[in-house]
């Protein structure tokens, strides 16, 4: 009884402070609200379509960051800014101006958009929040009235085979989330920087290195036509650690540690971090050191950083929707081409892990057996409320991660609007039936002599686009493998097993053959766990820097069996030319 009265008296608390936060309506909320209600009453253009949907989302930003390479600083500086994402609707939930690009060429050359991107003052001025928020409202009405008529006009000469709409129509709701912001000292971050970069002064293998700290308090503010608001503050600070070097050879070989955590606090010290750097510098060392992988196609393992890489890389990009949008301009692609559709959307109801996995999208939790899990989120960037979706039942694909934009098949956003497209928060692939790591290994004993091969092969770490060192010309990437959109970064750490249980370094390995379809073949996964949080670009191809690498990273989570097998998996040494390397050596160790 006393549990159930803390309970009420608690949610009673709650429901008190997020009425008192809506009493004390902000400037900015005043002036969002205020502009939102004028706007929907009175924008209208002679007899034109008057606006059905219009939204505001404003992201401020307070960080510092600062950044060193062999003790000195790169970098150092501390940012606030407010960025007003406006979206302008016209027509009606079925069809309206949004997935349609329109180019013209000669002029700017501007790709027409539904909505804009201003910066508005980081003071609190009424009036002149006001203004900035009228102007960029007007400007997007009207790029909105001419890319629905081009739109419509271009929809006379085409014939739809599907009706899909254009936007889905959600419940409204409320959120208000404040987490207490993080006080991040520059002055401390400068000198963890420099001291962790320092480090590198120990390591003469490598040849290029940067370390680089950051802290930020985020606060979202968005309300929409619909009723819809949400005020939402996060925290975190990140740590990251790039080096590159070359081979006797001369090929490149990079390596990375990142460290993500909500507070200053809960971030790794610099003694822990200092281990992780000095492992790194020991890796690259051996690397140059060791022999190049051969051609192989056989048993393998990854196990760790891999394994969550893997599926990170190779696997979660399929279980995002996406859209392609109707263009005016038959040359417009081979300027702004757009992402492939992603050929998950025929396959569900189709087996596509082995039965013994699911997968689970689970952006509301925040900890998993104990382990944070930092892509976790309230509500999306549309206002819609973060939920459970189960994605892939006994290998069986059930439903993919969706916005507001509808996808054939899939006409109700799954909450997983982050940034200009979908994006995942933390996925958990869990097995049904695990094995033991002993078990495991056995196991690929077993198909290395079923195969008739002398050994197999073992990866434990793989690369991460996020995470390059950008000096020439030790940054060269090998082409991987790619399907449909999602690209497999080569492996760092791989070592060849033999069946006596001999371990042997390898390098520069490329994965072959490797897409959307070679995780149904996964044979075995170990019933441990690996925790592992990564940045996730968002994009979204109503953008015309679809696919160009810009867009808004996220962080996510991703739980894996800590050991996965594969029965077969092509690894081959990378082609293509080879830079060579630096002539004399290194200035700071030879004189």
């Amino acid at each position: 009884m006393h549990r159930v009265i803390s309970s009420l008296m608690i949610a009673a608390v709650g429901l008190l402070a997020a009425t008192a936060a809506r009493a004390e309506e902000s400037i900015l909320q005043r002036a969002l609200r205020d502009e939102l209600s004028r706007s929907m009453k009175e924008l209208q253009l002679e007899a034109l379509d008057r606006p059905y949907f219009i939204s505001y989302l404003v992201r401020e930003i307070k960080a510092r960051v600062a950044s060193a390479t062999f003790g000195s600083l790169l970098e150092s500086r501390e940012v606030h800014s407010r960025t007003l994402h406006v979206e302008v609707r016209v027509g009606d939930y079925a069809l309206d101006n949004s997935n349609f690009r329109s180019f013209t060429f000669g002029g700017s050359g501007v790709v027409r958009m539904r909505g804009g991107r201003v910066t508005l003052p980081v003071e609190d001025s009424y009036s002149e929040l006001r203004r900035k928020i009228w102007l960029a409202t007007d400007g997007a009405y009207k790029t909105a009235l001419e890319d629905l008529a081009k739109k419509r006009a271009v929809l006379q000469n085409k014939t739809r085979t599907e009706e899909i709409p254009d936007f889905s129509r959600e419940a409204p709701t409320t959120e208000v989330f404040e987490v207490a912001p993080i006080v991040v000292n520059l002055d401390t971050l400068e000198q963890r920087a420099r001291h962790l970069s320092a480090l590198f002064r120990d390591m003469p293998d490598v040849y290029t290195s940067r370390v680089r700290m950051s802290g930020n308090n985020t606060r979202y503010e968005y309300v929409n036509s619909e009723g819809t608001s949400f005020s939402v503050t996060t925290s975190g600070v990140a740590f990251t650690a790039v080096a590159a070097t070359q081979a006797l050879d001369g090929m490149p070989l990079e390596d990375f540690v990142a460290a993500y955590a909500r507070t200053p606090e809960t971030l790794p010290g610099d003694r822990e971090l200092a281990g992780r750097i000095g492992a790194m510098g020991n890796r690259l060392s051996a690397l140059r050191h060791a022999p190049l992988v051969n051609r192989f196609t056989g048993p393998v393992i990854f196990v760790g950083q891999a394994a969550t890489e893997l599926f990170n890389q190779g696997f979660v990009p399929y279980l995002l929707s996406n859209r392609r949008a109707l263009h005016d301009n038959p040359e417009y692609e081979g300027y702004y081409p757009q992402k492939k559709e992603n050929p998950f959307l025929d396959r569900i109801g189709v087996r596509v892990l082995p039965e013994f996995l699911n997968v689970r999208s689970v952006p509301q939790i925040d900890t998993y057996k104990n382990q944070p899990l930092l892509g976790a989120y309230r509500i999306d960037d549309e206002g819609v409320r973060a939920r459970e979706v189960q994605l892939v039942r006994s290998g069986v694909l059930e439903n993919l991660l969706t916005t507001r934009t509808p996808v054939r098949g899939i006409h109700r956003s799954t909450g997983s609007r982050r940034g200009p497209g979908v994006a995942p928060g933390n996925i958990l692939v869990e097995p049904e039936k695990g094995l033991s790591e002993e078990q495991i290994r056995k196991e690929f004993y077993k198909l290395i002599r079923r195969q008739k091969k002398e050994y197999g092969y073992i990866v434990t770490r793989m690369s991460n686009p996020s995470y390059r060192v950008s000096e020439a010309p030790v940054v060269v990437t090998f082409g991987g493998s790619e399907s449909g959109g999602a690209r497999l970064q080569n492996p760092i750490v791989i070592y060849r097993v033999y069946l006596d249980g001999r371990r042997e370094l390898v390098r520069n390995a490329e994965l072959g053959g490797t897409g959307a379809y070679t995780f149904k073949d996964i044979f075995r996964v170990s019933r441990t766990h690996e925790v592992n949080t990564v940045t996730f670009r968002s994009e979204d191809n109503s953008s015309p820097f679809s696919g160009s690498g810009r867009g808004r990273l996220a962080l996510v989570s991703i739980v894996t069996p800590r050991m996965v097998l594969f029965e077969d998996i092509t690894l081959k040494p990378p082609t293509g030319e080879i830079p060579k390397a630096p002539v004399s050596p290194h200035p700071y160790f030879g004189g």
